[in-house]
């Protein structure tokens, strides 16, 4: 049996007993790469934070900036000295 589409494997895995899936699935185990050469990014790692979308993020970040900026200048004369 030659199965040459993701379809055709999907269809011979759905008609595996399930002692053959639990088998199938203990070997894929055994044999997944420790560490995969594409995993996908979370939002944190793609910069989106806490938000869904890179805008937000971008707004967020300036807001960030610009307090960080206040809070390190220097504090003014009290108008009353």
């Amino acid at each position: 049996m030659e199965l040459n589409t993701i379809e055709e494997i999907e269809r011979a895995i759905d008609a595996l007993p399930p002692d053959k899936v639990a088998e199938l699935c203990a070997w894929l185990d055994r044999h997944r790469p420790e560490h995969p050469e594409h995993v996908a990014a979370s939002v944190f790692e793609e910069g989106l934070g806490l938000f869904g979308h890179p805008e937000d993020a971008a707004l967020l970040d300036e807001v960030v900036r610009a307090a960080y900026e206040e809070r390190c200048r220097p504090p003014r004369p009290s108008p009353e000295l």
